[in-house]
């Protein structure tokens, strides 16, 4: 038995186009489909073949209702005693040979089905890995941007809320001034026993530039 998805995934009929060939072509098309749970429409091998006919007919630039007069016409041409499937492929009997051909037919149609169905659960595999992949790489892009603020916070606490940079220029300045207190008190110590106005003015001077220094080492 042949769904309507088989038959139109097979033929290249639209669903929307078989479901109009069974409001309009009914007659024809009654006795080769039943309908089962759920009204499921479900052909047999000769509303197959019938739906190969009308897709060849089809093709050829008729309309339905066009389609329905030559299939009319085929049907009131069969022999009696022969089926409908069999007066529309052929005039004569369909021997045992092209029954065995066409199931080969089917079978290889029904493999190609099953394949092309393997082809898509694999892309839709494919799909939720990649999905599955890019969650996880935004969730250590955002665990990654957390550490980040963590780390900047803790910073700024460190540093009383200064950038790097205005801490590494006081760091720097802190050893210039380091060094510059070395050099006054070696300057004070070669002046130390020199009485003069001129080493008294200087000296006096040094004093001064060392206790500034030393009060800005202390804050």
């Amino acid at each position: 038995m042949f769904t309507i998805k088989y038959i139109a995934d097979d033929t290249g009929l639209s669903i929307p186009y078989i479901r109009k060939c069974l409001e309009q072509l009914d007659e024809v098309l009654k006795p080769h489909y039943t309908k089962g749970a759920c009204n499921k429409i479900q052909f047999s091998q000769n509303g197959y073949i019938i739906f190969d006919q009308i897709k060849q007919l089809k093709g050829q630039g008729l309309n339905l209702t066009a389609i329905k007069d030559r299939l009319e016409q085929s049907l009131q041409e069969c022999k009696q005693g022969e089926t409908v499937g069999q007066n529309l492929l052929k005039p004569t009997q369909i021997s045992a040979s092209d029954i065995n051909l066409f199931n080969k037919l089917f079978q290889e149609k029904e493999e190609r089905l099953k394949e092309r169905a393997k082809h898509q659960e694999l892309l839709i595999d494919l799909e939720r890995r990649h999905l599955k992949e890019k969650e996880e790489y935004q969730q250590q892009i955002s665990e990654f941007q957390q550490v980040s603020t963590h780390l900047k916070s803790q910073l700024l606490y460190l540093t009383d809320g200064r950038s790097p940079e205005e801490v590494k220029h006081q760091w720097q300045q802190e050893q210039m001034d380091k060094q510059r207190i070395a050099a006054i008190l070696k300057e004070i110590e070669e002046l130390d026993g020199i009485f003069s106005n001129l080493k008294y003015t200087k000296r006096k001077k040094l004093y001064k530039e060392l206790q500034g220094l030393i009060s800005k080492q202390s804050t």
